[in-house]
C-alpha cells in the first residue's frame, strides 16, 4: 500500500473514532456524541442556553453516547452518569432529555427510569427546526427543564 493511500486510511480511522460529530452522514445522522458531565454553578458551571447545571458535579460513563437523526429520533444510552463520592451514586430516579439547535432549548422527552449507577437509555422522538446548526443533547434530573446534569460533548 502506498503512502498516500496509507495516510489516507489512518485519517479515515481517526474521523470514525471521533467522539462528537454532527451534520449529515448521507443516512440522516443529525448528532453522535459522547456525554459529559456538568460542573455546578459555584464551582464555575455555564448556564447553557440558559439552562442551569446542577448544583452537584456529575461524571458520565464512557460507554455513554447520544444519536439524534434528521427525522427526530434521539437514542441515549447513559451509563455510570454519577456525583462523585456520593452515598447513593445517583440519587435521581428519572432522566430527560432535551435537543438543542439554533442556541435555543427544545422540548423535554418524556423521563425515564434512571437507576442508582447512574444508567439510563432513552429512545424518543424530538421536534427538529431546520435548519438545526450546531446541536446539543442535554439530560435533565426528573425532567426539569430548567437543570442539566449532563450534556454531549
Amino acid at each position: 500500500m502506498g503512502g498516500a493511500a496509507v495516510a489516507l486510511l489512518a485519517a479515515s480511522a481517526a474521523f470514525a473514532v471521533s467522539p462528537a460529530s454532527a451534520g449529515d452522514d448521507g443516512a440522516g445522522l443529525l448528532l453522535r456524541s459522547g456525554v459529559a458531565g456538568s460542573t455546578p454553578p459555584a464551582a464555575g458551571g455555564p448556564a447553557l442556553f440558559t439552562v442551569n447545571p446542577g448544583g452537584r458535579p456529575w461524571v458520565a460513563g464512557s460507554e455513554s453516547k447520544v444519536v439524534v437523526t434528521r427525522d427526530g429520533l434521539l437514542v441515549a444510552k447513559v451509563r455510570g452518569l454519577v456525583i462523585p463520592g456520593n452515598a447513593v451514586p445517583n440519587p435521581v430516579p428519572a432522566l430527560a432529555a432535551s435537543l438543542v439547535c439554533n442556541g435555543k432549548d427544545g422540548a423535554l422527552t418524556v423521563a425515564v427510569p434512571f437507576d442508582t449507577a447512574g444508567d439510563a437509555d432513552i429512545r424518543a422522538t424530538v421536534d427538529v427546526p431546520q435548519p438545526c446548526v450546531a446541536p446539543v443533547v442535554l439530560l435533565h434530573p426528573n425532567g426539569a427543564a430548567g437543570t442539566y446534569i449532563a450534556a454531549t460533548g
